[in-house]
């Protein structure tokens, strides 16, 4: 993975210090984790090959991240972004960070939730052609026809069930994406409302 990828991937924008860096790869890491889908295996799945490329991203920023400036006056999360802790700066720093993570985190999951109704999309439309070559050989004699039926109606039996489970993946890709559209306004607002105190 290049520097470029990897900023890519966690959101950041180059010159980014090792603190933001690791800062956006925890709070990626927390809205990206696949225990957030839990229930749909291949979400899970897509989800720990995510997982995999975050890891990735920050390690390779971290090799290369130039050290935070600014002295550390506090501890902890506070502490890393050069603010003192519970300041209006370190609050309205974190918040945006975690804007900036959601938004990243949504854009993943938008294009995912694309790929995915694109494939349900193909799989009806295989569904559909099969179902039509199905009816046309149904009538068809000897060996050759009956073959025809067979596989056009296998066809329409697989493009059928996997629109099916296309369509409950998307449907959590859906909510999921809405969930982090919510966060990010959330930390917005709370970063506008700390930069002005």
């Amino acid at each position: 993975m290049t520097r470029d990828e990897a900023l890519s991937v966690l959101g950041l924008k180059s010159g980014a210090t090792r603190d933001e860096v690791r800062l956006a790869y925890r709070e990626l890491a927390q809205m990206l984790h696949p225990d957030k889908f839990g229930s749909n295996k291949r979400l899970r799945e897509r989800a720990e090959q995510q997982m995999r490329a975050i890891n990735e991203a920050r390690d390779v920023l971290l090799k290369e991240a130039r050290p935070s400036s600014g002295a550390r006056r506090g501890s902890g999360r506070a502490a890393s972004s050069g603010y003192a802790a519970g300041s209006p700066e370190a609050i309205a720093f974190e918040a945006r960070s975690r804007a900036n993570a959601a938004e990243t985190a949504r854009l993943s999951v938008v294009a995912q939730l694309r790929t995915m109704r694109e494939r349900r999309r193909a799989m009806l439309g295989m569904a559909a052609v099969a179902a039509l070559v199905s009816l046309v050989t149904m009538r068809m004699r000897g060996t050759l026809g009956m073959l025809a039926f067979s596989i056009s109606s296998m066809l329409v039996l697989w493009g059928v069930v996997d629109a099916v489970i296309l369509s409950s993946q998307v449907d959590a890709l859906k909510k999921r994406s809405v969930e982090l559209l919510r966060t990010r306004d959330a930390a917005r607002r709370i970063a506008e409302e700390a930069a002005g105190l």
